[in-house]
């Protein structure tokens, strides 16, 4: 069993792993349990896969102490009922959490049964799921060799994608954009162009020759934001779930700093300038860039133009991106016809797995006694707080 939900970020690792189990002969068949989020739903429509969904739409810590109370002892019986009788009826032989808030109670659960459980964190900066799962003794694997907020973890990388790659010109068409032989095209991820200083770049840099003095066509995943001026060399392909085309176009990307796009970006040997989103829980998204860049070479650029991370302006930072994208291209020219294939994440995942399965169940008897105490001390500050709002009303 594999459970995944919440962002691409979380699910897209656990659907490159689940197929390279299969494709492997690792496992004999696997299941997928997820939110029940449209985003979600669509992610994994969008490969092929009906996931078994809990009734869980939004994290239960979110809001106030009180509205995050009340939320999460209704999600707690809530998802667990359903988690329960889920696992009673598949009987999963292995589970892998990939983090975000529909791991709780599978997590809880198959603690609770004695499944062997590993825990995969994609982000620099360990989730409160991941945190949970290591205090309980549950074995952690890492994306990144930095794992903060976890001790031990082991560092596996995030497992991604493969893809067919595709010529120039049927990518070209299938995006449904149009690029001359010596142009760069340079991608963009990041929902509406991701931020306002992109959008500002991209409005700017999309008419000027530059220190590379060639054409450049920005292609952007995602549709066309209702204000800003974009030139003719500004591409919105709107949103798509099989990157092969995007990946077989683009010379270079700009993009947030989201592991699952980190990870397949670093494989695949696609250079990248990464704007870190401010608003990342932890700072993960920064921290997620660093590794990047001090493993591939890339280039990261703090959302300030003030800020003193940031030793160039945005616009040398982007030229910088295109000088190292034209210089990776040359090395890498006899790679053009390899499709985007790169197992290595998935491979360490299974051997770490392998070695960590029978340790996962220690502690499991005296497991439900602690999990019953937490259980009514939660539902006992809840009543209380119930009672508390009714007196001051």
């Amino acid at each position: 069993m594999i459970v995944a939900g919440g962002t691409g970020g979380h699910i897209f690792p656990a659907l490159a792993f689940g197929r390279w189990l299969l494709d492997n002969g690792n496992a004999e068949s696997v299941i997928y349990m997820s939110g029940n989020r449209p985003l979600e739903i669509e992610i994994y429509a969008s490969h092929g896969i009906e996931p078994h969904s809990l009734d869980v739409a939004s994290s239960p810590l979110a809001g106030t102490l009180w509205s995050s109370l009340r939320r999460s002892a209704w999600f707690f019986f809530r998802s667990f009922k359903d988690t329960r009788a889920f696992l009673r009826r598949e009987r999963p032989d292995m589970c892998f959490l990939f983090g975000s808030y529909v791991s709780f109670a599978p997590l809880l659960y198959c603690k609770w049964l004695g499944v062997p459980t590993i825990a995969h964190e994609q982000n620099a900066c360990s989730g409160k799921v991941t945190r949970l799962a290591s205090r309980l003794g549950i074995p952690v694997a890492s994306g990144w060799s930095e794992c903060r907020g976890v001790t031990g973890a082991f560092h596996t990388g995030v497992p991604v994608r493969s893809f067919r790659r595709l010529s120039r010109q049927e990518a070209a068409s299938d995006l449904g954009v149009k690029t001359g032989d010596g142009d760069i095209v340079i991608g963009v991820i990041g929902g509406s162009l991701g931020s306002a200083p992109l959008s500002a770049l991209i409005s700017k840099m999309s008419c000027g020759a530059g220190r590379t003095k060639q054409k450049r066509v920005f292609v952007v995943l995602g549709d066309q934001p209702k204000q800003g001026a974009f030139g003719a060399e500004v591409e919105f392909v709107g949103k798509r779930w099989d990157m092969a085309p995007f990946y077989s176009l683009c010379d270079a990307v700009i993009c947030r700093a989201g592991a699952s796009t980190l990870a397949e970006l670093a494989a695949y040997g696609i250079p990248a300038l990464t704007v870190p989103w401010r608003g990342a829980v932890d700072g993960h998204q920064e921290a997620n860039a660093r590794l990047f860049s001090s493993m591939t070479g890339g280039i990261t650029w703090i959302e300030e133009e003030d800020s003193p991370k940031n030793q160039k302006s945005l616009e040398e930072a982007f030229e910088d991106l295109l000088e190292f994208a034209a210089a990776k291209s040359t090395q890498n020219g006899a790679n053009a016809k390899n499709d985007f294939v790169n197992n290595a994440a998935s491979s360490a995942l299974w051997k770490f797995g392998e070695e960590k399965f029978g340790a996962s169940t220690r502690a499991a008897g005296s497991f439900m006694n602690k999990f019953l105490r937490v259980t009514i001390m939660v539902l006992a500050l809840n009543f209380m707080l119930m009672i508390m709002q009714t007196a001051i009303i």
